[in-house]
């Protein structure tokens, strides 16, 4: 009898045995019907149940953001470089030349002109920033001359930095103690924007 629903077994056994204990044969149908019926009515129950649990699987899924990244992000107030000069990695601190300064690390963004307005780490040293910065037209008091950009800081420790910029150039750079600079650097007081 394999493949017997294991309900049918005893609603005829059940039949049997009020049959020969006097009761109808319309009695002991009816009880027989009832007993085939209540397999079915629970497997629909399972089957119920199941479509249920499969449509809030389905629903759950569709409703996940298909780009959101693997390892979420995590939005920070500054990068974890030292304050102060940074010069292109390649020039000697005390021949850096205005060209070869990338930057003055502050307590609010990259030189006195830019502002971080969004820092996330995206790796365990990579960073995505978008910074705002001032042009000349704005230090003039026209404050809608102001660009914002984006771009990809890999932050080894905290002295040294390669930058991916924007349009993609890209640029690599080291601190420099303020003493270690030539004059026009080592001498002027960034303790305000520094410290």
């Amino acid at each position: 009898m394999a493949g017997t629903n294991p309900f049918i077994m005893p609603a005829i056994l059940l039949a049997a045995v009020l049959t020969a204990c006097g009761q109808n044969a319309a009695t002991a149908e009816a009880e027989t019907e009832n007993a085939t019926e209540t397999p079915a009515l629970l497997e629909n129950v399972g089957a119920s149940t199941e479509d249920a649990a499969n449509t809030a699987t389905a629903a759950a899924v569709e409703t996940a953001a298909p780009d959101v990244p693997a390892q979420a992000t995590a939005t920070l107030a500054t990068l974890p470089l030292k304050r102060g000069y940074y010069v292109r990695s390649e020039t000697p601190c005390n021949r850096a030349s205005r060209a070869d300064v990338f930057s003055l690390v502050t307590r609010t963004g990259m030189n006195l002109n830019c502002t971080f307005k969004r820092i996330e780490k995206t790796g365990a040293t990579t960073y995505r920033v978008t910074q705002e910065c001032a042009n000349e037209g704005a230090a003039w008091g026209r404050a809608d001359e102001t660009e914002t950009s984006t771009d990809t800081y890999e932050i080894p420790n905290e002295t040294s930095y390669k930058v991916t910029y924007d349009g993609g150039y890209e640029a690599s750079a080291r601190y420099c103690a303020q003493s270690s600079m030539p004059p026009g650097y080592s001498d002027n007081d960034i303790s305000d924007v520094t410290g």
